[in-house]
């Protein structure tokens, strides 16, 4: 069989109407080391990745705290099925085409950690909902957003499942003065379609750990007060928080010990699935510094995406032009990062520390190495990157390769 690289994927998939053609390809024996797939590519390595699932399940239930993954992270539902089979109470998302992917993965509840806005979005959820047993969360923190829902549900036979957002000063959205809180609650109990179901907080806007802290203790008072004056519409009471910097502080904060035996605490972490060698590392490397049980678990976050791609140019001494760019790769929190080495022999090695990408543009990225380097076009380069999110979003296919750099599959994303 002649081997196919992920860059014909789309057509071949179209031509045979369907990914499940798509999945057979891995078979023919790819591997990426060998130069058996065209590069710019996108890869994760599965045994980080199912570390990683697994971890982060373990940490969550000796913590005593549900977890939701944030599925816009990876937009991947062949992950979503994986998160979902370690134990996910739900599945989170930012919109409501994300929604449908979660629900299409098998996903039975969806946390929108997000304001759900606009006719049209309102229709998309209106259509899932009737088509399928699940339930669905969404945020408000605004009279015309509570009103809004409830007049477009109520011409309806689905009742929605809403979360007030607690926001703090110069934050993103949210609640932050207690009188609009009265209002808010006030105005959902108008609207027999909509059902208060909790508190959400999004710590991440907030930058010192103390802060985190003292944000969180915040929301849990609230909620239980909340509790006290009987306000929710659901025997059980959420309440969730973000959590992939700071889920340690997240599940502190959310122990049992903490809430009423109603309160049901749920972690919506995202990045932690692939971890990064950038933002991500740098904070696990804080909560390990505090955090007893994320050090005794036996094993770590790893990160797991790599870009591949060849050596474009050598164009004078102590530069190489590498063939990835804006397009293949996230650069909003710093720049990717040398990870392996493959010579024109095809032997492998670690890269040199001394590589560094210093620029990037569209389709290439600039980077410095020592001046008598053996680096030669024609090589293969891989990188870590920082900030997953933005990396995934721009594949329509990732390889999904073991330790040896064989492709053990392919999966597809759904931005």
């Amino acid at each position: 069989m002649k081997k196919l690289s992920v860059a014909n994927l789309e057509t071949v998939s179209r031509a045979n109407k369907g990914l499940g053609n798509v999945q057979q390809l891995h078979k023919s024996g790819w591997n990426i080391a060998q130069q058996d797939v065209s590069l710019p590519c996108l890869c994760l390595y599965e045994s980080r990745l199912l570390n990683n699932i697994s971890w982060m399940a373990d940490y969550t239930n000796q913590s005593h705290v549900l977890f939701a993954p944030h599925g816009k992270t990876t937009m991947t539902p062949a992950i979503f099925k994986k998160q979902l089979a370690a134990g996910a109470y739900a599945i989170t998302v930012a919109t409501t085409a994300q929604a449908v992917a979660a629900v299409t993965s098998g996903a039975e509840r969806v946390l929108m950690a997000n304001q759900l806005i606009g006719r049209a979005n309102y229709q998309q959820l209106d259509d899932l909902l009737s088509s399928n047993e699940i339930v669905f969360y969404c945020l408000v923190d605004n009279l015309d957003n509570v009103r809004m829902l409830g007049e477009y549900f109520a011409n309806t036979q689905h009742t929605i499942h809403v979360l007030i957002e607690l926001g703090v000063p110069d934050g993103r959205c949210g609640v932050v003065n207690s009188q609009l809180l009265a209002e808010l609650i006030a105005e959902i109990a108008k609207f027999d379609s909509l059902a208060l179901a909790g508190i959400e907080v999004y710590e991440g806007v907030l930058g010192d750990p103390l802060a985190v802290s003292q944000f969180l203790e915040y929301a849990v008072a609230t909620c239980k007060q909340l509790i006290a004056d009987n306000v929710f519409d659901t025997k059980q009471v959420m309440i969730t928080a973000g959590g992939s910097a700071y889920y340690d502080l997240v599940c502190e904060a959310f122990h049992p010990d903490n809430l009423t035996e109603n309160m049901l605490a749920v972690l919506r972490p995202g990045c932690y699935v692939t971890h990064d060698q950038g933002i991500y590392e740098q904070a696990q490397q804080q909560i390990l510094a505090r955090n007893e049980l994320a050090c005794s678990l036996g094993s770590e976050l790893t990160s797991c995406l790599e870009i591949w791609a060849y050596v474009q140019s050598m164009p004078e001494p102590g530069r190489a032009i590498i063939g990835f760019g804006k397009r293949d790769a996230a650069f909003d929190a710093g720049f990717p990062i040398p990870t392996l080495h493959v010579d024109q022999q095809g032997q492998i090695s670690a890269a040199n520390s001394n590589w560094k990408i210093e620029k990037m543009m569209d389709q290439h990225a600039m980077m410095k190495v020592p001046n008598d380097t053996t680096l030669r076009v024609g090589d293969i380069v891989a990188f870590a990157t920082s900030h997953p999110c933005l990396t995934f979003d721009k594949w329509r296919y990732i390889n999904v390769i073991d330790d040896n750099y064989n492709v053990v599959d392919v999966v597809e994303t759904y931005f």
